[in-house]
């Protein structure tokens, strides 16, 4: 094989005499340049597009046009056909005529009848709906937690101490029919003690009590079974002295007094012997909101003697313990005047109620109520209120203070 006669260093020299290749474009350059040639290839596919439709379109009518005359041609001849056919059959068709126009007559006659009853339905369809609107429109109200009063209607009431999971005794009433005498009474009394649903309103199964009830004079006699469980716990002490109290205090009675089987004085261990519970006693309570399940709402004294009513009335702004709420706002203050006939709580502020929500303003009115009468009030005097009335309460003359906390219905 011949060998080359270049030398490398020849070549060298050659390559050195090359001209430099130099290129003074960015790539920033560069690259605009290629995407405007882009552009243009795409700008001429977007043209070549409505082209072919168009050419697309006009393939479709000329393919189509043989058919659209043949149907139209169809259409004429029956028209034709149809207009003859009428020409002979004239008189047949102007009598027909008569009896469509005196047909139509007595269609547009139900028509209208059918419109007119219509009419009428609409109206007072939309009569009904305008009086279930403005049913709608107006306010509601809670509905009263205490007895009272009006809500007897010939009838008799019973109360009862119930206690709740957290030994807080509760007192409620119930509404029943009247009974025969002072021994019917005390005996439909008991009997209602066993039915009560003390569990469904969050309470423990307390009732009825662990003894014999007689009467004496102006007193009820409670004699324990020898078997009873409220010696103990001072919690269990306080309850079930709770329970004899709410069960007798509004009944016109004097007492409850205790005794064994023997006749002898009871004696507990927290609080020594305990003979009777006095029901006439003004304890100067405070009233709270209490809810043993997060569902019932029940009106609660803390059972703390305040020495006055404006003591327990001021004291009803803030709870002493977790388990109750206070039922005044925390934003409205009041004033307490007493007087020989009446009780009169005057509001700082005006108070407009409806600012308030219903129950809120329920439980505070009541508990009002209730704390004045556990100082001896039966009528309270509210001032200040914008609303003359509400919920049936008068606040333009002195309000009757309640029978009983807490008044409760169920199936017997």
């Amino acid at each position: 094989m011949k060998q080359s006669e270049w030398k490398d260093r020849d070549i060298e020299d050659l390559v050195r005499k090359l001209p430099q290749i130099k290129d003074d474009r960015t790539p920033q350059s560069i690259y605009a340049k290629m995407e405007r040639k882009n552009k243009k290839t795409f700008i001429a596919f977007n043209r070549f597009i409505p082209t072919v439709a168009a050419l697309a379109a006009i393939f479709i009518m000329v393919m189509l046009a043989p058919t659209v005359l043949n149907q139209f041609n169809e259409n004429s001849m029956e028209k034709s056909e149809m207009k003859s056919t009428e020409s002979s059959d004239g008189d047949s068709a102007t009598n027909t005529a008569q009896d469509s126009l005196a047909k139509s007559d007595d269609k547009s006659e139900m028509i209208h009848d059918t419109d007119k009853n219509q009419m009428t339905a609409d109206k007072d369809h939309s009569e009904l709906s305008m009086a279930e609107t403005e049913k709608d429109l107006q306010p509601t109200t809670a509905e009263r937690l205490s007895l009272y009063e009006e809500d007897l209607e010939g009838q008799d009431y019973y109360s009862y101490g119930l206690v709740s999971p957290e030994a807080v005794p509760v007192p409620i009433s119930i509404v029943d029919r009247p009974a025969d005498g002072e021994e019917g009474w005390l005996t439909r009394h008991e009997e209602i003690a066993g039915e009560l649903p003390e569990g469904e309103w969050g309470m423990e199964d307390f009732l009825p009590l662990k003894g014999k009830f007689t009467l004496g004079e102006n007193k009820v006699i409670f004699t324990l079974d020898p078997e009873h469980s409220y010696s103990g716990a001072s919690a269990v002490e306080y309850a079930f002295y709770h329970s004899l109290l709410y069960s007798f205090q509004h009944k016109g009675l004097n007492e409850v007094v205790l005794q064994e089987q023997d006749g002898s004085v009871p004696e507990f261990s927290s609080t020594g012997e305990f003979s009777k519970i006095d029901l006439n006693e003004d304890v100067h309570t405070a009233y709270y909101l209490y809810s043993p399940n997060g569902r019932e709402r029940f009106l609660v004294p803390d059972n703390i003697n305040r020495g006055n009513v404006k003591e327990s009335i001021q004291a009803m702004k803030s709870s002493e313990t977790g388990l109750f709420q206070s039922v005044i706002p925390k934003n409205i203050n009041i004033s307490v005047t007493e007087s020989d006939e009446y009780l009169t709580i005057n509001f700082l502020n005006e108070l407009d109620i409806e600012t308030l929500d219903n129950e809120t303003a329920m439980e505070m009115i009541e508990g009002i109520l209730l704390t004045s009468k556990s100082s001896g009030y039966e009528r309270v005097q509210f001032e200040n209120i914008k609303q003359e009335s509400w919920n049936g309460f008068k606040f333009n003359e002195p309000i009757e203070t309640p029978i009983s906390p807490n008044k409760k219905t169920f199936e017997n």
